[in-house]
């Protein structure tokens, strides 16, 4: 939760600490508006993932 940076950073850590190679993603999609909830899963896409890719040289 929190900005693309924020959750790119938190990925980032939780790597760091715990050497994962998979993360899950879960939205609440019953207490979101739809369009919050594509808008969220857009930033995901377009913004974290590549940043998290570049970040770990995948």
């Amino acid at each position: 939760m929190g900005s693309p940076q924020e959750v790119i950073d938190k990925i980032l850590m939780q790597h760091e600490w715990f050497g994962h190679d998979r993360f899950g993603l879960q939205l609440s999609v019953g207490t979101l508006p739809h369009d919050r909830v594509m808008k969220a899963i857009e930033l995901y896409g377009t913004v974290v993932k590549p940043a998290v890719e570049k970040a770990l040289g995948k």
